[in-house]
This record gives C-alpha cells, sequence and structure tokens, in this order.
C-alpha cells in the first residue's frame, strides 16, 4: 500500500483532484438532496468553488464533502451513484482518448496514464493473465472507510464506462472486492457489478474476463487518439509546475468556448481578477488573451475534424464562431484552404 507521504510521484504531500471531478461528486450530492451551501461549507473553498475551470482541490476537499453529504442525507451510496452517473465526456480529453482506443486494454492503459490530470485519490492498474484480467485500485490515504465513497465511485465508473465504450449493457464482472465493510444495502452493489461482491477483502479489485479487455471497440480513432495523447501529454508535464496565467486562461478558454465566443470579462472574473491585471499578466507571459481564444480554437477545431462527426457549421458553432464567414476567415488562416476543400483531401 501507498503511505501518504510517499506521493513522490505527484511532486506533492498530498494529492489534488480537477474542478470537473469535484463537480461530479458535488452534483451527485446536490441530486440526492444536499443543501449546496452546507456542502461549499465543508470543503472550504469559498462561496463559488466551481468558476474557475483551472482550479484544484485537495484530496481533503473531496472527502470532506462527502463525509458532509453522507450525514445530511444518511445515504451511503453516493459514491457508488457517482460512478454510475460517469460517463467518458465527465473526463474531456481523457473520455475522449477512452472513446477512440481500439481495445479495453488501451482504454485502462490510457485512463492509468492520464489519471493524475483528473485525480490524485489513487492510482488504478491492469494485470492480465492468461485466466483473469484484474483492475486494482490503491488509493494514496490508507483509510478504508473514510476513502469508501471514492473507490466505490472509481469501480463503478469502470462498470458503467466499459459497458457503454463495448455496447455490452449487460456484462458481469467476473469478482468485485472491495476493503470496506459490507454496506447495509449490499444488493444495490450486487445488481451493478453482476457478481459476488466481497468486503473487507485485502485489496479493492475488480476482475474481469481477459477476452474482454482485449476484444475491439466500435469507435476506434486512431489518428484522434495521437492527437488527443499529445494534448494530454503536455497537460501531464505542466501538471506540477505552478499554474501560469496563460494555462488558467486556457482552461477558462477551453470551458466556455461552446457557449459561444469567450469573452475576456467572463474569463478575469472566473479568475478572480480584472480584465486589465490578466492582460498584463499574460503580457508579461509573451501572450495575448486573442491568441490564446485563437490557439484554443484550433486546438479544438482539429479534434472535431479527426473525430468526423460534426458538419462544418457544427465544428464552427462547436468552437464559438457564431458567423460561418468568420470559421471560414480562420480556418484558412489555420490551414491555408476553406474547411470544405481542407477537409475533402483528409
Amino acid at each position: 500500500m501507498v503511505a501518504i507521504s510517499d506521493l513522490s510521484y505527484y511532486g506533492k504531500t498530498m494529492g489534488d483532484v480537477s474542478s470537473r471531478y469535484l463537480k461530479s461528486y458535488f452534483d451527485t450530492c446536490i441530486e440526492k438532496g444536499c443543501d449546496p451551501e452546507k456542502l461549499i461549507e465543508a470543503m472550504q473553498t469559498g462561496p463559488k468553488p466551481f468558476d474557475n475551470p483551472a482550479r484544484r482541490f485537495t484530496n481533503e476537499t473531496v472527502l470532506d464533502m462527502l463525509a458532509c453529504a453522507e450525514q445530511l442525507t444518511g445515504d451511503t451510496t453516493i459514491g457508488l451513484t457517482v460512478g454510475r452517473n460517469f460517463r467518458p465526456s465527465t473526463f474531456l480529453d481523457i473520455g475522449l482518448a477512452a472513446i477512440s482506443c481500439s481495445t479495453m486494454r488501451q482504454v485502462l492503459e490510457i485512463n492509468e496514464r492520464y489519471q493524475p490530470l483528473t485525480q490524485q485519490l489513487g492510482k488504478t492498474h491492469l494485470i492480465v493473465k492468461p485466466d483473469i484480467a484484474m483492475i486494482t485500485w490503491r488509493p494514496y490515504i490508507d483509510d478504508p472507510e473514510r476513502m469508501r465513497p471514492v473507490t466505490e465511485a472509481v469501480f463503478a465508473g469502470y462498470a458503467v464506462i466499459g459497458r457503454w465504450l463495448t455496447w455490452l449493457y449487460d456484462t458481469e464482472m467476473a469478482g468485485m472486492s472491495f476493503r470496506h465493510m459490507r454496506p447495509a444495502n449490499s444488493e444495490i452493489y450486487d445488481e451493478l457489478f453482476a457478481c459476488e461482491v466481497i468486503y473487507g477483502a485485502r485489496l479493492d479489485e475488480m476482475e474481469l474476463e481477459p477476452e474482454l479487455v482485449e476484444m475491439p471497440l466500435p469507435n476506434a480513432n486512431r489518428e484522434l487518439l495521437k492527437i488527443l495523447c499529445a494534448r494530454l501529454d503536455k497537460l501531464l508535464l505542466q501538471l506540477d509546475t505552478p499554474m501560469t496565467a496563460q494555462s488558467e486562461t486556457y482552461h477558462c478558454v477551453q470551458a466556455m468556448l461552446t457557449e459561444g465566443a469567450p469573452n475576456l470579462a467572463r474569463v478575469a472574473k472566473a479568475l478572480n481578477t480584472s480584465e486589465r491585471t490578466l492582460r498584463r499578466r499574460l503580457s508579461k507571459e509573451g501572450v495575448t488573451y486573442r491568441g490564446i481564444v485563437e490557439a484554443t480554437r484550433k486546438e479544438a477545431c482539429e479534434v472535431y475534424i479527426k473525430e468526423r462527426k460534426k458538419s462544418i457549421a457544427e465544428i464552427a458553432q462547436a468552437i464559438g464562431y457564431s458567423e460561418q464567414s468568420a470559421f471560414t476567415r480562420a480556418f484558412k488562416g489555420w490551414y491555408g484552404a476553406p474547411p470544405s476543400e481542407y477537409i475533402n483531401t483528409l
């Protein structure tokens, strides 16, 4: 077991989680009837914790919020519900990369590699033997009962997303073991994992038939996966460095793209600063707000092109262009040809 002090992999004494990951737990707690103000009070993050999508939160913030939610509702299955609500889109580029993988083995390896971008509460690892495949979860906080909601969310997410990716919605797990004690309503767990669930075990572990992890996936897209992994590798390298104005602005612009052209005033507000101060900080780093917006749009456009699921008009709208003519001008500047001509050459 990895001790709390043994987190040199992340360069931190304690790990943290992304804003989007914490929000997935927060939203489920609200769905379960929790008072949002009481949850935020338990989190001790200030009144608007999710305004800045680049913000990260300590592991203790997640666990304190979940403990508060259980106390407010008396529901000990909140973590399980969080995992059942997980979808590839919950994990942004990691989720899209998962959809683009060729096998479940590749999905699990991609997830393991980029987990720190989403959460640093623990680490999963895939082991494939001739007769069985195992997904192990090793939390970095060695307290099975305190970690129980997160552990259950992790494995419920594997069950739900795995079935979604393979289109095998009735897939049974070969086995499921938890280190924490048996809950009062264990039949919910039996139903979700469709196998015998063991509690008080030595390891948190899911067992699968080995054929399942090797089966081809229907939406494999090698070109898109390559682009996404390059982006994720870059983010992984930046994870242990201090957040810059450029990286914070990038995350905000990326999150706001689908809602229209990102607005400087709104980005500055999300970052709890003024427009003037944000411009000055970006200038010191040798970049401009406009340049970040255009680079983020081009990056998103490239993903949509390789994904091959949206029309040209839909791509324009998805990256914040309300007018087709403006998108066409920008596209020609990026690729040297109008969208229809460029896409036809692919």
